[in-house]
């Protein structure tokens, strides 16, 4: 289902490479507190203009087809706007092949290969996703830096449903220039941060999901926020108060938000996909955020040249439905998260079998792939991308000239 190319581990029995000892590996590399060279502040310049170009052409686009659609057909207009969102992810797979080539690997429990049945349903992880692309799914996961939305909108184009990924925003993002605009034509949630506002938005998106036929992918993040100094204390205040673990390496989960997603969603989706986020060359107690942040990727070349993603699937029927029941689920998952990530930053990946993780049975070591973050035909489908930009762009110039001037002469000729 995806062009782009497997390049390690197979899906079955792996070897257990030797424990990460030591930060030898990453001696040489550069930090994110280096200066910034000249060549940095170069680099980083090329970047924004091809982030920031590509992005204006795939909102000029949307500028120039969404009103007339939205008048026309809304469901054309759907359609329409899941194209601009798989451009855009073109746009994210170009941008980190050239500034942060990095590889995705991928490990999930052996239920992930199974149908409800029981029965294998194919090879690659591609079988672990079958239900998510044939119905939609909700995904929850550990929030490490600004780039995790980046490399999770990766892994839905890997399955072919970049153009259905629905994410969760601050209120104030959906007025910033270009981005902001086309993020609102995507259909993308904005959240005010006060609950009342909220789980209105939150209910008029999901009723919209559940009443199309798309295969909608919706993203949250439960911590609310990416790991920092800050939201560490907060997190660790609240632990205290209530009498929770308090996570190392997470931030306790926020659970109204999924609870009221997940409830809504359950005559259209199957399954919830927890996904663990980790990323090579930290160390425990190192701040992802502090060490990895977009500028410094794109910018210094300080980038994981691998980002970790292990996969747990659990059936939405399974998942409780009242509040108390939602919250215990949502804390326990969030429990092993932290305990997963603890077992990361000591083997340097994802435990891969019993020994390194006892909560894995003997006899079923985890699943195992490992991809570059990018595609084996992106020179086309980068090329593909421009050539409709322009089927687009260049009629509708002449199109809205002569709208303008229609309007121009009506309102001279009435003052």
């Amino acid at each position: 289902m995806s062009s782009a190319q497997t390049t390690a581990e197979p899906l079955e029995m792996v070897d257990k490479p030797a424990a990460k000892t030591g930060n030898s590996k990453y001696a040489n590399r550069r930090k994110n507190s280096s200066p910034m060279t000249a060549m940095d502040y170069v680099r980083l310049a090329a970047f924004l203009v091809f982030f920031v170009g590509h992005s204006a052409m795939v909102n000029i686009c949307q500028l120039a087809v969404s009103p007339w659609l939205m008048l026309l057909s809304k469901r054309a207009n759907r359609k329409f706007n899941q194209q601009a969102e798989r451009w855009f992810c073109t746009v994210l797979l170009a941008a980190t092949s050239i500034w942060a080539p990095t590889k995705l690997v991928l490990t999930g429990d052996r239920a992930l290969g199974s149908s409800d049945a029981g029965e294998i349903i194919g090879g690659g992880e591609h079988s672990w996703f079958v239900p998510a692309v044939e119905h939609g799914c909700m995904l929850i996961s550990n929030h490490q830096t600004y780039f995790d939305w980046i490399i999770i909108w990766i892994l839905s184009y890997m399955q072919k449903c970049d153009g259905y990924i629905k994410i969760i925003l601050k209120n104030e993002l959906k007025h910033v220039p270009v981005f902001g605009w086309g993020m609102r034509f995507l259909d993308f949630i904005f959240l005010k941060r006060k609950w009342v506002d909220d789980c209105q938005t939150f209910d008029d998106h999901m009723q919209r999901i559940v009443e199309h036929d798309d295969p909608a992918w919706l993203l949250i993040f439960p911590e609310g926020t990416v790991v920092c100094k800050k939201r560490i204390d907060i997190s660790d205040a609240y632990a205290k108060k209530t009498g929770l673990r308090r996570p190392e390496h997470t931030l306790l989960p926020r659970t109204n938000g999924s609870r009221v997603c997940l409830n809504r969603l359950r005559e259209r989706v199957p399954y919830l996909y927890d996904l663990t986020v980790g990323y090579e060359g930290l160390q425990r107690g190192d701040i992802p955020e502090d060490e990895y942040g977009l500028v410094s990727m794109y910018g210094k070349r300080v980038y994981p040249r691998e980002v970790h993603i292990h996969v747990k699937r659990y059936a939405v029927k399974d998942i409780p439905q009242d509040e108390e029941g939602f919250n215990a689920w949502m804390h326990q998952v969030f429990v092993e998260k932290d305990i997963r990530m603890g077992r990361f930053y000591e083997l340097g990946r994802f435990p891969h079998d019993h020994e390194e993780d006892s909560s894995i049975p003997e006899d079923s070591p985890v699943l195992c792939s490992t991809r570059d973050a990018s595609a084996a035909n992106l020179p086309f489908e980068f090329v593909s991308m421009w050539v409709q930009f322009l089927a687009i762009v260049i009629p509708a110039r002449y199109v809205w000239s002569y709208v303008f001037s229609a309007v121009w002469t009506l309102l001279t000729s009435i003052f």
